[in-house]
């Protein structure tokens, strides 16, 4: 069931396993891009009410580099936004063949294990769909 789309991101339920998955259609700005997640995440916290281990999966294969700023926020505000505030307990990305692009979500997933290891979040770097679904199915 499709959530949200745009020019930028498509946001889709798969209430059967269950997992809010959102795929970048292209690279988008970084304000857009921060907003963009923002609202992904607005609706994360709707379904959670009625999914309670609602997964999240981002694939980032067309997203692009993401700038600065970007990566500043990341570190600061949106892990915090989206495992202390929203409670996400599995997340799961899929990377591009871009090495800069694929930088600052390998730092991000990094960086998020061990701020909230005790907090039993789990997070997973794959190449493609299949293999993100694979790994949220053994959670």
């Amino acid at each position: 069931m499709i959530i949200l789309e745009n020019d930028y991101v498509i946001c889709e339920l798969d209430a059967a396993l269950p997992v809010l998955k959102h795929r970048w259609k292209e690279p988008a700005p970084g304000e857009v891009f921060r907003k963009q997640l923002t609202e992904i995440l607005n609706k994360y916290r709707e379904l959670k009410k009625e999914y309670p281990k609602l997964a999240w999966l981002a694939d980032t294969q067309l997203l692009g580099e993401v700038d600065e700023e970007t990566e500043k926020w990341f570190a600061e505000e949106w892990d915090d936004m989206l495992f202390n505030q929203a409670k996400v307990k599995y997340h799961a990305v899929i990377l591009g063949e871009d090495l800069f692009a694929e930088y600052p979500m390998e730092k991000f997933k990094m960086d998020a294990e061990m701020k909230f290891k005790e907090d039993g979040v789990q997070l997973g770097v794959f190449s493609d769909e299949e293999e993100a679904y694979d790994w949220i199915r053994t959670r």
